[in-house]
């Protein structure tokens, strides 16, 4: 009887352990004062052979990767190695909201696109070492995260006197995975760089718009006026060139629509095997109603 119970307490002690494991620290470029870093997580079932960078969101002025870890660990659970990069946050114990000038918004855009590029090179570069397939390998995020990654993969940043260029312009992310994250220009969405997108998007989004608007919907006379194409605009633009996209909508929900990538395991996993499989993908959208709120 005392064996049996020394048994099933070192076993439950030995799943505790397993759950508690901590991710790997991986720095993946220092920048002045800035060592920057990523949280590896490795696939806890079987693996897939599928990896995702995952960049947070936090209106460029806050976020944690550590607070990501439910997302994360909900995907290695279906196989998947996850990366939560660290990256500099330009306007920290600022705001990015109207008050603040346009480039300064701007600059801090580009600067998170700046370090999840290198992030994502890291990781490309050292792929052997962390056993990812660069041919399965997508990027994902969630608001900022998401404004960062858009615009990463249609890079209206990037120039031929930054030699990251060459590599950008062969190099293809299996997929996109954007919540709640918009393009601050359609104009840099070319023919020769579109790849698999995911989009989850509240209509009513109150931060980031779901169509063609000024973020956060500022007035032409505020300071921080900027335009930004947001999820139904890109799912057009798919629409009209015949691109791959699945974009869910979620009638009359707002920016807590960015937070889904910790319940909607189920629709980032069809789409990222659809995608690896090459499988034919045509633009649509899904509409899902929420329950109303009580």
């Amino acid at each position: 009887m005392m064996k049996r119970i020394f048994f099933l307490l070192f076993s439950i002690f030995s799943l505790l352990a397993v759950s508690a494991q901590q991710p790997d620290s991986l720095t993946y470029a220092i920048k002045g004062a800035d060592t920057l870093w990523m949280h590896y997580y490795k696939a806890a079932g079987p693996a897939n052979g599928i990896s995702v960078l995952f960049v947070h969101g936090g209106s460029f002025t806050g976020g944690e990767p550590k607070n990501q870890r439910p997302m994360a660990e909900g995907l290695t659970k279906m196989g998947y190695n996850v990366f939560v990069i660290k990256y500099r946050l330009y306007l920290k114990g600022k705001d990015f909201g109207c008050g603040t000038a346009t480039p300064e918004k701007l600059k801090a855009i580009q600067v998170a696109v700046d370090d999840a590029m290198d992030a994502s090179l890291y990781i490309v570069k050292n792929a052997a070492t962390l056993g990812v397939d660069t041919s399965k390998f997508f990027i994902a995020g969630s608001s900022a995260g998401a404004e960062t990654v858009l615009n990463l993969v249609f890079n209206p940043f990037i120039n031929k006197k930054d030699p990251r260029f060459d590599f950008f312009s062969k190099f293809r992310f299996t997929g996109v995975l954007s919540f709640s994250g918009a393009l601050l220009d359609l104009n840099s969405i070319k023919t020769d760089n579109w790849i698999p997108v995911f989009l989850m998007h509240g209509t009513r989004d109150q931060l980031v718009p779901f169509g063609t608007a000024a973020h956060r919907f500022c007035r032409a006379i505020d300071p921080g006026w900027m335009i930004f194409f947001g999820s139904h605009s890109i799912y057009k633009y798919a629409v009209e060139n015949r691109k791959p996209l699945v974009l869910y909508s979620f009638p009359g929900a707002g920016h807590e629509v960015s937070n889904f990538m910790f319940r909607r395991f189920a629709e980032m996993d069809s789409f990222m095997q659809t995608a690896v499989q090459k499988k034919k993908m045509k633009a649509r959208e899904i509409i899902i109603q929420l329950p109303a709120k009580s």
